[in-house]
């Protein structure tokens, strides 16, 4: 063994001889042992450790990588293990790798897989990889492009996903160590590399950018072209490492590629991107770059931005409440945007929600780096806009916001306002205006804001249902007085008109309290008093004057029906101005028959309101005004509807008319200021004048009411009896024939097969009675009293309690009319009666009258 041990240098093929020939064995174990003794011998034994290996190379190097294509798993390793020994410890020579190379190709770089084990295949590329590192920076690799080139691009489609990841790896390490001769087969690289893109396992994916990166940086244009689109789509991946990776990768193409200027349009797309990422890893990633690449930008155009660069500002005074990019960020989006808006354009009309968010958020990034250059594309810019607002995906109509708000704080409105204008009948557009108007300075969004508020106070425009619809024109409104303040004193009706439609038929309570808040904000902005109904008073007119729509065509659902409506019930002490508005608008509407009876039942509904609020109301009317308009009211709008007509229709709207007429009769009002009266108690019917020409129509009309169908009708016309019968009262134009005619046929109402009725019957008559003339003679209408009489009293034994209670009291106010007659009729059929006690108790109080 000395001798051999001797001789391992001068001959290592004799040396070896014993471990050589067992290579030929057909015993796997045999074979193995031979190799690890070769492996030993060579690297391990310390009695060799000077042995120049480039002497024994040549003569053992035949068997071992004759072993690479050994049947058995356990050999192919070893032996491959010896090569990279051999590897490590050789001098640099391509002598070595002429018989290497070859082999591993035949191995793992033919077209078919043959090497079947994962473990030996990643051995393999490994020894590939130190070989590359080993001989980086060398012209001995460059005869060897091809091997690589096979090996590599089979292996890096490799089912094993650890041999995917070596071979971009070395793929990294061979454009790195070659790039001059690298470039030739740069694109060869493309498409296998790429193929990796959809694995499952994340740190493939991210091997496969990698190596995608560096092929880009070796290759020619070609390689971008295929690569640029597939790494786009890394970025929506859902691993972050991956969409780092990508981010990464391109900002070193935009900063170091050669050919970057002519891909500056597909390159900045996908940065800007990432500075929108959802982890914060991957946005202070692209940030950094982002910024480096514009300084380095400024230092390339030096001389074609000095002009910039000299008279330069930090941050304009109206700007968004971000950082500034950089002047060289800027002057770079601002050469590109033209080729980039287009193709967010198409993105936006694609189908991925995602896809289309992404989009949305590089066209904010885009329009904060342009500003002012991103004036000429305001046409496209606005299409993308107006597309992206109507977005199902509530991301991407939020990041639309954003991009609106940017557009409005650097393009001018004589610029986007002609652009806008021919789309204003989209809630779309609405959405767009408002939050362009929100970024929009004041002083340059008066020139085009009186258009504006013209246009959308248009009828076609405003008097919509729509939910979406209002809630946007309401934000229009809303952004111009935000961002105008005083200055909407200009469009100030205009505005009204706005909120106030809005108010009148909204789409749901939400939509009514935001209108509402923009016309109190309204009335702040313009100084018009304490309280809405000042505002109302200064502009409540036009709303009036704009229903000329003709009544007969209405429905619930006309807006001029809504208008009316809202502005009977809501204007407060501005109605009393404008009666001669109203007055017409109130006999064309329920003094025309054929008017739609829930139309009539509604206003008649607003006009019962109106009259009860008459304090509130028309504190602020002049008497002579509010006579008239209750002179229209009364004659031409409620006593036509008071005659009896066929029909349930008819029968409802007659119990409506009742019902306004109690309003307006009823003297004694509980009164709700509501923070805006002032002055004296409204009376509506301040003297006998006003009263006493409606009576002899008016009496006729309640006599034949009382024995209307409908119960509720009958109930409503016993209390406008009542109130007719004070209010003449207390003028003195109540007389003896006007009680007769009325407390007859309340009289008969006892009898009424409705309790509610017959109770309201009860009450009434005692109301009569006691504001019976002075001069009423009991002897001279003896024979009406006494039918009073006969008729209370059999109603004092009826069989309901309640009502049994009721009349008792009635009997006991309308004793005093004569109370002799009474305690003759008690005491003359008192034995006749079930109920006793309450006869005694009412003879009690007849004694104690008469004595």
């Amino acid at each position: 063994m000395t001798e051999n041990k001797q001789t391992l240098e001068s001959n290592p093929r004799a040396y070896l001889e014993q471990y050589i020939l067992s290579l030929q064995s057909d015993s796997k174990a045999v074979r193995r042992r031979a190799l690890v003794n070769i492996n030993d011998e060579i690297f391990e034994n310390s009695s060799n450790s000077g042995c120049d290996l480039a002497v024994v190379f040549p003569d053992i190097y035949a068997y071992i990588l004759k072993s690479f294509s050994d049947e058995s798993e356990s050999c192919r390793e070893t032996a491959i293990s010896i090569v990279s020994n051999f590897i490590d410890r050789l001098p640099l020579n391509d002598y070595y790798l002429t018989y290497i190379l070859p082999v591993i190709v035949r191995r793992i770089g033919c077209p078919e897989i043959v090497e079947e084990s994962e473990e030996i295949r990643l051995v393999l590329i490994q020894l590939v990889h130190k070989i590359i590192v080993k001989y980086k920076g060398t012209n001995y690799l460059t005869p060897f492009l091809n091997d690589f080139t096979s090996i590599l691009t089979k292996t890096s489609t490799d089912p094993f996903p650890k041999v995917k990841i070596e071979a971009c790896e070395c793929i990294i390490m061979l454009s790195k160590s070659m790039p001059r001769d690298f470039h030739f087969q740069a694109e060869s690289f493309v498409k296998p590399v790429l193929s990796n893109f959809p694995h499952q396992h994340f740190r493939v994916r991210v091997a496969a950018v990698r190596a995608i990166g560096a092929i880009v940086m070796a290759g020619n244009y070609k390689c971008f072209e295929l690569s640029i689109t597939p790494m786009a789509e890394k970025l929506f991946d859902e691993n972050t490492q991956v969409r780092l990776q990508v981010t990464m990768e391109v900002g070193n193409w935009m900063l170091s590629y050669r050919d970057r200027y002519s891909f500056w349009h597909k390159m900045i797309p996908l940065l800007l991107t990432s500075l929108s990422d959802v982890m914060a890893d991957v946005r202070v990633a692209a940030t950094n770059l982002w910024n480096d690449i514009g300084l380095q930008y400024m230092e390339e155009n030096e001389e074609d931005l000095k002009k910039k660069t000299d008279f330069l500002k930090d941050v304009p005074s109206h700007y968004p409440d971000v950082k500034r990019p950089n002047l060289g960020c800027r002057a770079l989006v601002q050469s590109n945007i033209g080729k980039i808006v287009p193709a967010i354009g198409r993105e936006m009309d694609g189908w991925q929600a995602d896809a289309r968010l992404r989009s949305a958020q590089l066209l904010c990034w885009l329009l904060l780096c342009a500003e002012e250059g991103s004036t000429q594309h305001s046409s496209a810019i606005t299409r993308i806009l107006l597309r992206g607002a109507a977005d199902d995906d509530e991301r991407v109509v939020q990041e639309i916001k954003r991009a609106s708000e940017l557009f409005g704080y650097f393009i001018t409105p004589d610029v986007w306002w002609p652009l806008l204008k021919a789309e204003l009948d989209s809630w779309c557009c609405f959405f767009v205006v408002a939050n362009i108007i929100t970024g929009s300075r004041a002083d340059q969004l008066q020139e085009v804001m009186s258009q504006l508020c013209k246009e959308l106070a248009d009828p076609d425009r405003c008097r919509t249902r729509k939910l979406k619809y209002q809630r946007n024109l309401i934000h229009v409104s809303e952004s111009l007085m935000d961002v105008c303040a005083a200055a909407v004193s200009a469009v100030a009706e205009q505005l009204f008109i706005i909120n106030f439609t809005v108010y009148a038929m909204p789409s749901d309570e939400k939509i009514q309290f935001m209108a509402f808040g923009n016309l109190d904000k309204l009335r702040h902005i313009t100084g018009c008093g304490l309280s809405i109904s000042a505002l109302y008073e200064r502009h409540i007119h036009r709303v009036l004057s704009a229903i000329t729509s003709e009544p007969l065509t209405w429905t619930l659902l006309t807006p001029d029906c809504a208008l009316l409506d809202c502005v009977m019930l809501h204007s407060g002490s501005a109605l009393g101005s404008q009666l001669h508005l109203l007055a017409p608008l109130l006999k064309e509407t329920l003094g025309t028959p054929k008017v739609d009876p829930e139309v009539k039942l509604k206003i008649f509904t607003a006009l019962s309101t109106v009259l009860l609020q008459r304090q509130k109301n028309f504190s602020k009317c002049d008497q002579d005004k509010l006579e008239a308009f209750l002179n229209i009211v009364i004659k031409e709008v409620i006593l036509p509807n008071l005659v009896w007509t066929p029909g349930r229709t008819a029968e409802a709207t007659r119990t409506a008319a009742v019902a306004c007429l109690c309003a307006a009769l009823q003297d004694d009002v509980t009164q709700d200021g509501g923070g805006d009266t002032q002055g004296e108690v409204v009376n509506l019917f301040p003297s006998k004048e006003s009263l006493e020409p409606f009576l002899d129509e008016m009496v006729p009309l309640l006599v034949g009411l009382v024995d209307d169908n409908s119960s509720l009708t009958r109930q409503h016309t016993l209390r406008a009896i009542c109130s007719l019968a004070e209010l003449a009262h207390k003028w003195e134009c109540f007389t003896a024939d006007m009680l007769h005619k009325l407390y007859f046929v309340v009289l008969k109402r006892l009898d009424d097969c409705t309790p509610a009725v017959r109770s309201s019957a009860a009450r009434t008559l005692p109301v009569l009675y006691s504001r019976r003339p002075r001069d009423y003679d009991t002897c001279v209408f003896a024979a009406h009293v006494d039918a009073l009489y006969a008729a209370m009293l059999v109603h004092l034994d009826d069989v309901d309690e309640t009502f049994r209670g009721e009349m008792l009291e009635a009997l006991l106010k309308v004793s005093d009319v004569d109370p002799r007659l009474l305690m003759k009729k008690v005491t003359a059929n008192i034995h006749l009666y079930r109920n006793k006690a309450a006869y005694e108790k009412l003879k009690k109080h007849l004694e104690t009258i008469i004595s």
